[in-house]
């Protein structure tokens, strides 16, 4: 979903004042806050009104066809809300710009400027009065964060994601995103540990590790591994956050050094987050995938030895071209089989560029999206029954706030469930309202797909 930043407090030297759409992944949106940051630091004010801004933003996603439509959608909302305010501006980022800037230019001609993701040191001419618009995306090599760089969080303080690698070195059929991001490049383990350090002094309880593919952390580098080595680092760290969840995991990478370093971390929260893919042999093989069915469940057997009662998410595709009825029914028995807490589901979205490119889409789109809305429903059936094994558990639980939509109610997340996308824990707020970021044991009472309902230990009634 689209999310706005947080103000900054406006002060007489602020020359332009931001308002910034994010759309995308967590990786697209760390992007963004480096943006900010770097506009702040050049004097901007961000702003959370867009009638109150002089520059809107508007960090864009290219990872499928959905999300390059909501992106041009937000493109030109933001162009009939420059026309209607002359003298404004409204300006491109991410990774559509990176893709498509030419495109971009031609299509929507309101477009004042383009900041492409290899040019984030570069945020700052934004401001200037003659932004950047040439199309200069295309493949490069996108700027690795930083610890100390400005930055502007776009997620509450108290949960926050750090990038520790770009780019990616597989070559799935299906995605384009090697083409745009490039190989993958990882972040030395020391600077990552103090940017890490830097979050948890300033509050966060919950630190957020991202990668496109988090288990070839530090190849590059030369590093055996490198994720190994990155969680026995922040288990060193004397003030460092209590929950570290890992993002991200490629099936193919997860070694017993890996398993056993999450597994004896005093900090790794027990989440396996697996993007399968799909089932079927010979759709993976084509896919250009590792592994087998029978190799992820006893991959899945691993983890959940070595991590007992972890939460477990993965990602699946339908109507890859020349996918049968039959060889969609296997995903889905393997689904119902392998027993996930959190499953996402996308349609198959031809991408220029990929190796699936040459292939033909065969599979009619409302075929798609049958098959689409079918392996959710299983999913969350799945979902449904381990969450109701969870009742009479006692879960600690990270506080997020308010619940937005059930007044009197806190909402949370257990160890299990990442943000935003997993579901919540909700339970009635009781006498004194812990704050967002605090940790509260939960007795869970009741179930459902995506929710866990209770209430915090000592106000059982």
């Amino acid at each position: 979903m689209p999310s706005a930043p947080r103000p900054t407090r406006a002060t007489p030297r602020h020359r332009k004042r931001v308002f910034f759409v994010n759309l995308g992944c967590p990786k697209n949106q760390v992007d963004g806050e480096r943006i900010l940051g770097r506009l702040e630091a050049a004097g901007a004010e961000i702003v959370g009104d867009p009638e109150a801004a002089d520059t809107l933003i508007v960090n864009t996603c290219a990872f499928i066809d959905a999300a390059r439509a909501e992106s041009v959608d937000a493109l030109l909302d933001a162009a009939a809300w420059k026309e209607a305010r002359p003298g404004r501006r409204v300006i491109a980022a991410g990774c559509l710009v990176q893709r498509a800037a030419g495109e971009l230019v031609s299509s929507i001609p309101e477009l004042d400027g383009l900041l492409a993701p290899a040019r984030i040191e570069s945020s700052e001419a934004v401001l200037g009065p003659e932004p950047p618009r040439h199309p200069d995306g295309g493949p490069g090599r996108v700027s690795l964060p930083a610890a100390g760089e400005p930055r502007h969080l776009l997620s509450p303080p108290h949960s926050v994601y750090v990038k520790i690698a770009e780019g990616c070195d597989q070559s799935c059929a299906f995605c384009a995103i090697p083409a745009f991001r490039g190989r993958q490049r990882s972040r030395r383990i020391e600077d990552v540990v103090r940017e890490v350090a830097a979050h948890a002094a300033a509050g966060a309880a919950e630190v957020n590790l991202i990668a496109q593919d988090s288990t070839g952390y530090g190849r590059d580098l030369g590093l055996r591994e490198g994720l190994a080595q990155l969680i026995e680092a922040l288990d060193g760290l004397a003030e460092g956050p209590p929950w570290v969840r890992i993002h991200y995991l490629y099936p193919g990478r997860i070694s017993d050094r890996l398993v056993e370093a999450m597994a004896r971390s005093s900090r790794v929260v027990e989440y396996v987050d697996l993007p399968l893919q799909h089932a079927d042999p010979e759709i993976l093989r084509r896919m250009r995938r590792p592994g087998s069915p029978d190799a992820y469940l006893e991959l899945l057997d691993r983890l959940r030895a070595a991590l007992p009662g972890a939460g477990v998410r993965s990602g699946f595709i339908v109507g890859f071209p020349g996918e049968t009825d039959a060889q969609f029914e296997r995903l889905c028995r393997f689904v119902e089989q392998a027993g996930f807490d959190a499953v996402g589901v996308f349609a198959y979205s031809h991408e220029e560029g990929t190796a699936a490119a040459s292939l033909r889409d065969d599979i009619p789109a409302a075929v798609k999206l049958e098959r689409k809305a079918a392996l959710e429903e299983i999913a969350a059936e799945v979902a449904r029954a381990r969450n109701e094994a969870r009742v009479g558990q006692e879960l600690e639980v990270l506080v997020d706030g308010e619940a937005e939509d059930r007044p009197g109610w806190i909402a949370g997340r257990w160890r299990g469930q990442a943000p935003e996308v997993d579901g919540r824990v909700l339970a009635p707020r009781p006498r004194r309202a812990p704050r967002p970021g605090e940790r509260v044991r939960v007795r869970v009472t009741s179930a459902g797909p995506a929710e866990l309902i209770g209430r915090i230990a000592g106000e059982e009634r």
